[in-house]
């Protein structure tokens, strides 16, 4: 008899993970883990501009002054503008408004890398940066990370990042799994390879826990499933499961054993 792969718990899981997907928070990293190699020193803001207040910015909001020409550096700014967990958020005023006032296309490609991380009181100002700098009304919101990394692969010829880009985007995806300067490294240095094409999927490893064999009911006691429900349909050695989409998609891996047999349901 066909029967249905399912749990309390799983269900519970799926409607938490279901609520924060709809919710749009990112995962912000919570640790600083050392480099092999350390990002350039960055020059302090309050040599360079007044720190402005870190409340929340009114509908008008006011970038602080900027570095004089002379004294501004791209690479530096793109340290200042965003480099760890916790950064502050005076230093990533200052490097707006410095890229502003520089008119530096540059910073474009690290603005929109570093919105993925940012406190969202400093999100308004980094938006309007990069509508100053592109010229044009930037209306992606906040979360559609997809259609901004689209749009910078189409108009990447004129916002090339600054020098050091690459350093500086392995230093922020080491934030999230040091792992990833131990891929990215290699792969730098010795190919091609357009970092400006890599983007954080959002879940850190592990983030999203797998279903480890469980518990199964009959088909007749799923009555939380809805008729139309999609399901994963199994069938190994004459033993027969089905996956409710509903669950997988929380999971999108369950590790089980069927028919003797062990088996990965991966959607």
């Amino acid at each position: 008899m066909l029967a249905f792969r399912a749990f309390l718990s799983a269900a519970l899981v799926a409607l938490v993970l279901a609520a924060l997907a709809c919710s749009g928070s990112t995962p912000v990293p919570d640790a600083s883990p050392s480099l092999s190699r350390p990002p350039a020193t960055r020059p302090s803001a309050s040599t360079n501009a007044p720190r402005p207040a870190t409340s929340a910015p009114s509908a008008e909001p006011a970038l602080p002054s900027a570095t004089a020409p002379s004294g501004y550096d791209p690479n530096d700014n793109m340290y200042l503008l965003w480099s760890r967990a916790g950064h502050p958020i005076d230093d990533t005023l200052v490097a707006l408004a410095d890229a502003e006032a520089n008119h530096d296309r540059s910073q474009v490609p690290v603005i929109l890398e570093a919105l993925r991380f940012m406190r969202p009181d400093a999100s308004e100002y980094a938006v309007r940066t990069v509508a100053s700098l592109t010229g044009s009304d930037f209306t992606f919101g906040l979360r559609e990370w997809r259609e901004m990394g689209e749009w910078l692969g189409r108009n990447l010829q004129e916002y090339p990042p600054p020098s050091r880009y690459p350093e500086w985007k392995i230093h922020v995806l080491s934030q999230i799994d040091p792992a990833m300067a131990a891929l990215l490294q290699p792969a730098v240095e010795h190919s091609p390879v357009n970092l400006t094409e890599i983007m954080w999927g959002g879940v850190r490893v592990d983030g999203i826990p797998p279903l480890e064999n469980a518990p199964y009911i009959l088909a007749e006691q799923a009555t939380w499933l809805w008729p139309d429900d999609r399901v994963f349909g199994v069938s190994i050695n004459g033993e027969h499961r089905a996956y409710p989409l509903r669950i997988m998609n929380a999971h999108e891996l369950a590790n089980d054993v069927l028919g003797g047999e062990p088996i990965s349901l991966v959607y």
